[in-house]
């Protein structure tokens, strides 16, 4: 069979506009539903590092993502609107691109538009990754440099183009700049460089060119490693920190895969994609042959997903489903393929109308899933009930534009803590927020902590004192001197001094 004629040079003008209004569009989307504020959780302490100029991030390295962070200081100081909400936009822009090339890459591989766009909006209203674009996060990043690796690479294999090899190598030197993720598919690449040496596709000047292009990409890591490293003079811890960060070598190593976590992200991937795109996918990576995608070109990008899929399978963290985002990259562009092969049976307009049915009706599923989920035992142990949190809407609603939890809290707290009062706070996740939030209303004066045994000195020189619970309705830290008295979904140090 010939090889489809549609790819990145030969589509010029038009592959461009269509890549164009699909940013566009879901751009608009993400940033119409974005959260706007303060947010909980690792969302909360991205926004407080940019706000506060921390690059490097006191959990290790592994967790600092320059590029990410580099990206969100320039949106915060170009654009007129709060931090937090400019913060969150880089992950709307880095979503949207990554849907984009996702269209690109599947009309390079397949030739047909039609699947390409298919693939692209089941990636776009995909639960996980919908939720991803709207909050303060790396992901939708790691997806926009990997969906751009993956284009570049099929188009290499395609058209023997050495200046497309060095961008493979480029974006996944930014890959690696924003998170350590995008290691897992250097395997691949290498095997890449392999085939393309002994094919005499590129010569070793190339392979020189490309390998300063990936050093450029990663230098805003690079640097931070090789800046701790003289500061600390301890090479070995820098590097246990650039690799796994200052607490999770275990579960980075891990070897068997969490049952309990796996099977919520399993239920997370089939909520992201109730449709036909997942079985496409599985058809696409076994049958891509016979709409003439090249076997090293589905060779390299079947092992890249293995090897993501196995990563965050035995990732044990409580947010493990997040992990999987990356495979939804390469699972999209499968399923574009495996559309493409299947739509040339005969009489394949039922699947085709079935498809678009339930793609259609995805982001229905999602609005449904917080319902159907709070009248059920599903994800109860998940629910922690934080103060003006629905744990049911935060976990399982991709708008995010709706989860004002983390500001109502940080808010109310700073307000009830009046001057120089002391915030107490159960739940290590909310202080990121409470600390923006006194920041950016200008309360120096009030100081955020976890640790209970600062109440009693706050007691003896009147300071206000504030609690802020893991449980909304069961406060665990013990007080002397007075009772804690709820005010709303906190509390209120009430004392004889302080009535």
């Amino acid at each position: 069979m010939s090889e489809p004629r549609l790819c990145v040079a030969d589509e010029g003008p038009p592959l461009f506009r269509g890549w164009v209004v699909l940013f566009a569009v879901t751009f608009l989307l993400y940033a119409f539903t974005a959260n706007r504020s303060a947010q909980w959780q690792d969302s909360g302490n991205i926004i407080l590092r940019v706000v506060t100029g921390e690059v490097a991030n006191p959990l290790g390295l592994a967790l600092s993502h320059p590029l990410h962070f580099w990206l969100c200081k320039l949106f915060a100081a170009t654009l007129p609107l709060e931090p937090a909400f400019a913060v969150t936009l880089v992950s709307s822009f880095a979503a949207a691109i990554a849907v984009a090339n996702v269209f690109g890459c599947s009309v390079c591989l397949t030739g047909n538009r039609g699947v390409a766009l298919w693939a692209a909006l089941s990636l776009a209203v995909a639960n996980v990754f919908w939720q991803l674009a709207t909050i303060a996060e790396t992901y939708t990043l790691a997806a926009a440099l990997l969906s751009a690796e993956c284009w570049c690479l099929v188009a290499f294999v395609k058209k023997k183009r050495p200046t497309l090899l060095v961008c493979v190598l480029l974006f996944n030197g930014l890959g690696i700049a924003n998170h350590m993720l995008a290691s897992l598919t250097a395997p691949a690449i290498g095997v890449l460089l392999v085939i393309a040496l002994k094919n005499r596709w590129v010569t070793w000047r190339t392979l020189a060119v490309g390998a300063c292009a990936w050093f450029v990409g990663a230098s805003p890591y690079l640097y931070l490693i090789v800046e701790q490293a003289v500061q600390t003079g301890d090479l070995a811890n820098t590097m246990h920190s650039a690799l796994f960060g200052n607490a999770f070598a275990d579960s980075v190593l891990n070897v068997v895969p969490p049952v309990r976590s796996l099977a919520i992200s399993s239920a997370f991937m089939a909520l992201s994609f109730p449709s036909l795109l997942l079985p496409a996918a599985i058809y696409g990576a076994w049958h891509g042959e016979s709409v003439g995608v090249p076997r090293v070109v589905r060779l390299i990008l079947l092992g890249s997903l293995v090897m993501l899929l196995l990563f965050a399978a035995r990732y044990n963290v409580v947010d493990q489903h997040i992990f999987f985002l990356p495979s939804y990259i390469l699972l999209t562009i499968f399923g574009s393929v495996g559309a493409a092969v299947y739509l040339k049976r005969p009489k394949a307009h039922i699947v085709r109308t079935l498809g678009i049915v339930l793609l259609a009706g995805t982001p229905l599923v999602s609005a449904l899933a917080p319902v159907v989920a709070g009248r059920s035992e599903a994800l109860r142990s998940m629910v922690h009930r934080k103060p003006y949190r629905n744990d049911f809407v935060y976990l399982l609603t991709p708008w995010s534009v709706v989860k004002d939890s983390a500001e109502r809290m940080s808010r109310q707290a700073v307000e009830l803590a009046g001057d120089n009062g002391l915030i107490v706070v159960e739940d290590s996740m909310a202080i990121y927020a409470l600390r923006y939030t006194a920041m950016m209303e200008a309360r120096d004066d009030i100081e955020v902590t976890v640790d209970a045994a600062l109440i009693s000195e706050a007691v003896e020189t009147g300071r206000r004192v504030v609690l802020v619970p893991f449980d909304r309705d069961h406060p665990k830290t013990p007080t002397t001197g007075g009772e804690w008295q709820r005010v709303g979904d906190l509390y209120e140090l009430r004392t004889v001094a302080h009535p």
